[in-house]
Formats: structure tokens, sequence, C-alpha cells
């Protein structure tokens, strides 16, 4: 999945939810949501390597006790939400290095005769794993989102720019 999404939708979800929670919490953690795919740089690791509950609780438990309880749920939620996302095929390995293995969701809706929702689950051994992976890390959809939201946040917040930059 493009990088920009893993960002926005834990991103919304945390600001429309929990709306009073210190935003130092929810813009200071939310690089952690590119740490899982930093997997994709070393050769055929992707999509195991970190991409797993034991990777997830490594990371939160080194957030909590360099910051505090607050910052561990939100470093949960960053980190649960990109496996969550990845769950298309090939699937995360969730319990990797115990299990050898990505487990995936497939959902199809199709309309022949009526509406049909198709939903299975699949596993596939690390060894069949796909190695060629590209890093699609911005795409020209991803600029152009981050040009329109860089305009929009000028236009929303240019007043308090032009006095953060004065100071």
């Amino acid at each position: 999945m493009e990088p920009i999404v893993h960002i926005l939708i834990p991103l919304v979800f945390l600001l429309a939810i929990f709306y009073k929670l210190d935003k130092k919490y929810v813009f200071y953690l939310l690089p952690l949501t590119f740490i899982i795919d930093l997997d994709t740089y070393i050769p055929g690791t992707h999509r195991y390597l970190f991409h797993n509950l034991l990777f997830v609780i490594l990371i939160s438990t080194i957030v909590y006790f360099a910051w505090d309880k607050r910052a561990y749920f939100v470093s949960l939620f960053y980190l649960g939400s990109h496996l969550i996302l990845d769950f298309a095929e090939p699937g995360v390995a969730l319990l990797y290095p115990l299990v050898q293995k990505t487990y995936y969701l497939v959902a199809e809706i199709t309309y022949y005769s009526g509406w049909d929702l198709n939903l299975w689950f699949g596993s596939m051994s690390i060894t069949e794993l796909p190695t060629d992976y590209v890093a699609y890390y911005f795409t020209t959809y991803a600029a152009l989102f981050l040009i329109l939201l860089g305009v929009l946040l000028v236009a929303k917040y240019g007043k308090d720019l032009k006095k953060f930059f004065k100071d």
C-alpha cells in the first residue's frame, strides 16, 4: 500500500476519534508508520521481517520507556494499523519468527445477476513470497496529494506560519 495511505488513515482516525488527545503524541509518533516498511530495503525480507506483532510490540515498548503510556498506545495504533492496511495478498507475517507464514485477506465485490461479496483468508510460506518488490514510495498521486495538502495547510494556517518563522 502507498505510504501516504499508511499515514492518512490512522492520522484521521486519531484526530477524529481521540480529538482531545494531545497533538504532540499524534504528530511526533507519525513517522512510526514508515518504520515497518524499512524491510522493503533489506533484500528478500519484505512483508515478514518487520511486518509482525513481535516488531510492533518491541517498538511500542521502546516508545513506552522513552516517553509514557499514552505514547505507547498511540505507537501501537500506528504500527498495528500498518499491519491491518497491509493485510492484502501476500499478507503479513503476524507471528514471525515463530511461524514462517504470511496471512492475508482477500475481499471481492462483484455484480453479475446480483451483488456478491466474497471473503477468504489465505496464507503463504515465506519462501513463496515474491522477492521483486519495488518500493513505490511516493507515486505521482501521492506527490499531488501532498502538494494539495500543503496548499490547504498554508491557506488555513498561513498567518500562524508567518509568525512561527519570524520568531
